[in-house]
């Protein structure tokens, strides 16, 4: 999984915007949630896309070649929030400067956009 983002995509969930995907219900976002903070969220943008999977009725998947992207939107509201989730899968362990080089990279006025909480984020998908 890469962490190579700028800013996130037009449709980010994690962004407070007309454009986002947003979730039928609270639970399902709880859910994406959950998932992002457990495992990582992959951009849908930078991603594979299956119908269905042994676990679920299909959705976004990382590759298999390792060229997905880490949702920017995911991991701007986790750092926004003061969450120690951000799920750099262990990647800062080889790189103990990527969470620098991300905030280098990342596009500040982008931010603005991101929701400041995972509370926040849930509260708008209900």
């Amino acid at each position: 999984m890469q962490f190579d983002l700028k800013r996130p995509c037009k449709n980010c969930p994690f962004a407070n915007t007309e454009n986002r995907i947003t979730f039928a219900c609270r639970e399902r976002a709880e859910e994406i949630e959950n998932l992002a903070y457990r495992q990582g969220f992959v951009c849908h943008e930078h991603s594979e896309h299956v119908e269905e999977t042994e676990y679920e009725a299909g959705g976004f998947v990382f590759r298999n070649d390792g060229s997905s992207q880490h949702c920017w939107g995911a991991i701007a509201m986790y750092l926004k929030s003061g969450s120690s989730s951000v799920p750099w899968e262990g990647a800062t362990d080889d790189d103990p400067d990527l969470e620098d080089r991300w905030w280098d990279r990342a596009d500040k006025k982008s931010l603005e956009t991101i929701f400041e909480s995972e509370e926040e984020f849930l509260e708008a998908n209900q």
